[in-house]
């Protein structure tokens, strides 16, 4: 027979947190999970803390000419700025809609040179903002001013060769800031009256000036890069000596002037940019480009600088690929405007097309 508990004694629990689930389920199994849960919690604070409020900023736009009207004309100046309630970012970064080149900054100004309706775009961080833009040829109702609008006169060559500096200079009256910049991707400002460039590879380029600040008045000028000219072994330029002498008895009869050749339309590099990337949405084929080409659709292309296909072929690869990216185009063209190469530099990052 057991022998009898004392009556002062007490039985003791003994307390084990989860310890009904511990019995069922492997500790470790259940210390990983609140580890989890704990590293979920911090990194969700993390991320609230950090949130970026997309509401405290905003679009404006000005403009010197027709300032009651809300409509745009070709060519004119429009100053773009996000409007921050809380501080200036300096990380904006700016889409016309048109095909131009990206802008930074919470204050920049840019021209549409078509009319029709665009969509400005504004990103920072994982926010995005968007505003329409009505660009007509003209209004009819502006007051016409006192006395005839002035323009700045950039005074430099239509063409340039690679290697080779070229200097443009300004001198209007009573100027006293100038604002120099290409149109092109992370073109720096210059000032002062004149600025030179070396240009590194063949295409158009296009050259802004703005004096005074007055953007109603900038200008443009039109720049066409030539591959670099071969040197001779003196140093200087190969130029052909003309025929010292006076004209021969046996010199041929002039030849009658040839009729003169159809002219080749001029597109920019940004707008040739804009209609290749029509390709692959199928808005547009190689044939479309012929009257740039001089119907020569078999003219070379380089692809990121590595690959060559010819015109034709390479619209055909791309037609309907619509992940295909085009970045960036650089046309070389002869003394008659038709264009003879292509450069194009697209997404490396999209698989599967070449």
């Amino acid at each position: 027979m057991a022998p009898r508990k004392p009556e002062n004694e007490r039985k003791v629990t003994t307390f084990r947190p989860f310890g009904r689930i511990a019995s069922h389920v492997d500790p470790m199994v259940l210390y990983t999970f609140l580890g989890l849960l704990i590293i979920s919690i911090v990194l969700l604070a993390f991320q609230l803390d950090n949130k970026q409020d997309c509401a405290n900023t905003e679009i404006l736009l000005s403009h010197k000419q027709h300032a009651d009207s809300k409509t745009y004309i070709v060519g004119e100046v429009i100053t773009f700025e996000a409007k921050d309630s809380v501080t200036h970012n300096s990380s904006y970064v700016w889409e016309f809609g048109d095909s131009s080149a990206r802008q930074t900054g919470f204050q920049v100004r840019h021209a549409y040179m078509k009319a029709g309706s665009y969509v400005a775009t504004l990103k920072s961080g994982k926010c995005s903002w968007t505003k329409e833009i009505i660009v007509v040829m003209g209004i009819t109702d502006t007051p016409v001013s006192s006395g005839a609008d002035i323009f700045p006169v950039i005074t430099g060559p239509d063409e340039a060769f690679v290697g080779r500096k070229v200097t443009f200079t300004n001198n209007t009256p009573g100027a006293t800031s100038w604002n120099w910049r290409l149109l092109q991707n992370n073109a720096e400002t210059h000032s002062g009256s004149s600025v030179s460039y070396v240009f590194s590879s063949v295409g158009e380029r296009i050259l802004t000036l703005i004096v005074n600040g007055d953007t109603s008045h900038m200008v443009q000028k039109r720049v066409t890069v030539y591959p670099a000219i071969k040197e001779s072994g003196g140093g200087g330029p190969i130029i052909a000596d003309p025929w010292p002498g006076p004209p021969r008895a046996d010199t041929p009869a002039a030849k009658p002037a040839e009729p003169p050749k159809p002219k080749v339309p001029a597109i920019a590099d940004e707008e040739f940019l804009h209609l290749l990337k029509q390709v692959p949405l199928k808005q547009r084929n190689a044939s479309d480009f012929a009257q740039f080409l001089c119907g020569n659709l078999d003219v070379r292309v380089l692809l990121n600088d590595k690959q060559t296909d010819n015109f034709s072929h390479f619209c055909a690869r791309i037609h309907g690929k619509k992940r295909f990216k085009i970045e960036k185009v650089n046309l070389v063209k002869d003394p008659n405007g038709c264009v003879t190469e292509i450069r194009i530099l697209y997404d490396k990052k999209v698989l599967g097309i070449f």
